[in-house]
């Protein structure tokens, strides 16, 4: 007599190709995290420019200001404006 095979069982496929996917998935949003601390990354660098140049801006400004209001200037000015100091009596002071 024959002695019967027993039947071999066949491996599945679909424990590996879950797997499979399940780490293709991992890499695609690790990709795209990195893709999004990259893009973020990039937009404070511009940040850091624009207080860069806004800072530098106020920086002339006040210097601007500081020079338009210089008493030597406006003492300068005052007579093409006909300005004199005021006279005793013009000034009056609000308690």
């Amino acid at each position: 007599m024959s002695r019967r095979q027993s039947p071999v069982a066949r491996r599945s496929r679909l424990v590996p190709a879950i797997l499979a996917l399940a780490l293709v998935a991992a890499g695609f949003f690790t990709l795209l995290e990195r893709l999004e601390v990259t893009r973020e990354g990039y937009r404070i660098s511009a940040v850091r420019a624009e207080i860069t140049r806004l800072e530098n801006r106020n920086r002339e400004l006040r210097i601007e200001v500081a020079e338009l209001s210089s008493r030597d200037r406006l003492r300068r000015l005052a007579p093409k404006y006909h300005l004199a100091p005021p006279r005793d009596g013009q000034v009056v002071m609000v308690p």
